[in-house]
């Protein structure tokens, strides 16, 4: 696996509706169109359990938090390609902790788009690593709309399309919620095959049925 070099596009290339491989510092890209432009300042974003007791979160709220400031590997294998941005964020725990937000042990967190149409899941161990990011700066600057901002997740350790972009709200559930790549079947699972666990500094303990039976 290389980085920009060597791209693979997939049978199902065309149902993109935005791609950009030749943007710095990272590709743009979008299943489905991309949400108006808007600011840390006015994002908010719903937070919900399985008892449907809801917390809206603020852009304000998240910069109260403590903060990461580190480069991150993004590792995207349906295209081959892979990036390592600086990114700024705080850490999704930490959010669902100060909001007392959470999910039944074995259970899990969707993550929906602000496109209204993106959404990927989590198991709740997951979603409660501490490696788990909500990102809201890229390079030093606020996250741009053509990376998910003013706020997206970044899963570091699965494959990329994990990472959703725009994110506008998060739910608990008892069961898999699947996600939209393996609905559509653009994607069986998000594990990194070999490459991508060197790529991104991680190794599956476990590679059974299901995202939710890995540690990584």
């Amino acid at each position: 696996m290389v980085k920009r070099e060597g791209v693979n596009y997939p049978k199902f290339k065309d149902q993109f509706a935005v791609m950009d491989f030749e943007a710095e510092p990272l590709p743009v890209l979008s299943l489905f169109p991309m949400p108006p432009a808007s600011y840390l300042e006015d994002w908010r974003a719903t937070f919900t359990d399985v008892n449907s007791q809801r917390r809206t979160v603020s852009g304000p709220q998240l910069l109260k938090l403590p903060r990461v400031h580190e480069r991150v590997p993004l590792v995207c294998q349906i295209f081959n390609w892979s990036e390592e941005p600086e990114v700024e964020g705080v850490r999704l725990v930490d959010v669902l902790e100060a909001h007392g937000i959470d999910a039944p042990e074995g259970g899990y967190f969707a993550f929906h788009s602000a496109d209204g149409l993106y959404f990927e899941g989590l198991p709740r161990t997951m979603a409660r690593d501490p490696r788990v990011l909500l990102v809201f700066g890229l390079a030093g600057k606020p996250l741009p709309r053509e990376y998910g901002g003013p706020v997206r997740l970044l899963v570091p350790f699965l494959q990329g399309y994990k990472s959703v972009k725009w994110v506008h709200l998060v739910r608990a559930y008892r069961k898999d919620p699947v996600g939209i790549k393996r609905l559509l079947g653009q994607s069986r699972t998000a594990v990194l095959g070999a490459a991508g666990q060197e790529l991104a500094g991680v190794v599956v303990g476990r590679m059974n049925t299901g995202d939710s039976s890995l540690e990584v």
